[in-house]
């Protein structure tokens, strides 16, 4: 069964600056692709995968900047801890993200109950020690990146033996900026 969510996929030159965050002693495993989740979809059928696929491409919005400011860890169950960078929510993103929310609950997808809280995750961080904590978050602090949002992509999350992404489907907007 695919387990799909929607995102939007970070530039490859904005990902390896990010990655500079990263002190080269630790062994961290850093995100490999960075993207900032616009809807969690979970495991569906491959038959709804493809119905999910087809009524996405109905979301057609005006390309949009978006900022990234400084970072932060956010709390997991067990050991790990997640160091993200923070996304300054916008209007469109906010409007983009209902957009998606309701097309799935027209599938009968149903709506994610926690408040959405953009972010790019970085690293899933198994017992960080508080120096390598306060580290991360002291460098994390001159993150302030803009980006330019012209689609979003459909992916599938596969977790054996570690988190990989396969783009399945790409959504590129096409109203024109007036």
């Amino acid at each position: 069964m695919p387990r799909l969510f929607t995102a939007i996929e970070v530039a490859n030159d904005v990902g390896h600056e990010l990655n500079k965050l990263f002190p080269r002693t630790e062994q961290i495993p850093v995100q490999g692709v960075k993207h900032i989740t616009l809807r969690f979809i979970g495991n569906v059928t491959e038959a709804e995968a493809s119905a999910i696929e087809l009524e996405l491409i109905s979301i057609n919005v005006k390309p949009f900047n978006l900022m990234l400011a400084g970072c932060q860890f956010f709390k997991s169950r067990g050991a790990k801890a997640i160091f993200v960078t923070s996304v300054i929510p916008t209007g469109a993103l906010t409007d983009l993200h209902q957009h998606i929310s309701r097309v799935l609950l027209h599938r009968g997808i149903k709506s994610e109950e926690r408040k959405y809280v953009p972010h790019i995750t970085l690293a899933r961080i198994n017992r960080p020690s508080d120096a390598l904590m306060d580290l991360l978050l002291a460098k994390g602090r001159s993150v302030s990146t803009e980006l330019s949002v012209t689609g979003f992509v459909l992916y599938c999350a596969e977790h054996e033996p570690t988190p990989t992404y396969i783009k399945r489907r790409e959504y590129m907007f096409t109203k024109l900026n007036r």
